[in-house]
């Protein structure tokens, strides 16, 4: 008799382990789905929102050398030119954000020297010695010498750091590259740690995605000569100033795309040549997705 109580307390408790056993891989497929269904759902707004930027990039790849006067009773203010006043573009499923940039009017980063081209870190708020280090590591990367600078840093200087790669010695060919210096990240490059939402000029435009306005993403470039921060108005009065197309400028064309259905959002960033002639007047220079 007590041998067979104590195979039913035997079965009694190998059915509850089972039951157990079941619940929890139900528990897991059902947490499995969810996050599959979750990615999916993240999958398809990116690439909503993807082919929404790729719109506004052509929307304004289609303005290129728009004048002033478009005539028709339309306001100045209502053309595209290259001040970095951003555009909205309405479309069905959401929206992009445009802004376009001359590229001449920013600092190139391959020909400045490392004085100037600490104050323009520090006009990106990096702390003095902060500028000070980094315009040496630049310059160092940049240069064709192996002279190592007080702050800077040469070939035996990555090599210490266990850096697998070693300075350029040669001019950067997309401003991104600047990720490849010791220091640089892309907090800093972007400005995100410096752009709460409440301070940023963008006003409703703004997004997580887009780089801070005066970070050195917006205010350096490897194309043009100009090596001075141009002293300019608040972004809210730029519309004032005239600022108009180039034959032969290099341009920045970002395009925002947000989908109506949630985020995320997805940033084009386009390098483009006004050539001002032919069917096609201009040069795409680079293109990379943020």
């Amino acid at each position: 008799m007590t041998l067979i109580r104590r195979e039913d307390g035997v079965i009694i408790i190998a059915v509850l382990w089972i039951c157990a056993l079941t619940m929890w891989f139900s528990l897991q497929i059902g947490a499995e789905s969810r996050l599959q269904g979750e990615e999916q759902v993240h999958g398809h707004r990116r690439s909503q929102a993807l082919y929404l930027a790729i719109g506004g990039c052509y929307e304004a790849l289609a303005r290129m050398g728009e004048p002033l006067d478009l005539g028709l009773g339309r306001k100045a203010e209502e053309s595209w030119q290259p001040n970095g006043r951003p555009h909205l573009v309405e479309y069905e499923t959401g929206q992009a954000v445009v802004i376009v940039e001359a590229e001449g009017r920013k600092v190139n980063v391959n020909i400045t020297p490392p004085e100037q081209l600490r104050l323009v870190f520090e006009r990106a708020g990096v702390a003095e010695a902060d500028a000070e280090r980094l315009a040496d590591l630049v310059a160092d990367f940049t240069d064709p010498d192996d002279f190592q600078r007080l702050h800077g840093g040469e070939k035996d200087y990555y090599e210490r750091q266990g850096i697998p790669y070693p300075p350029f010695n040669g001019p950067l060919l997309s401003l991104d590259q600047m990720l490849l210096i010791p220091g640089m990240t892309p907090q800093l490059f972007y400005g995100y740690q410096n752009a709460p939402p409440e301070q940023n000029p963008y006003g409703g435009f703004w997004d997580a995605v887009l780089p801070a306005s005066g970070s050195l993403f917006s205010l350096l470039t490897v194309h043009g000569k100009n090596q001075l921060v141009l002293d300019e108005d608040p972004w809210d009065e730029l519309e004032e100033k005239i600022i108009t197309w180039e034959k032969g400028g290099i341009y920045r064309i970002l395009s925002l795309g947000r989908s109506f259905n949630g985020p995320p959002s997805v940033l084009m960033w386009l390098i483009v040549r006004y050539t001002s002639d032919g069917e096609k007047p201009y040069e795409v220079l680079y293109r990379k997705i943020l």
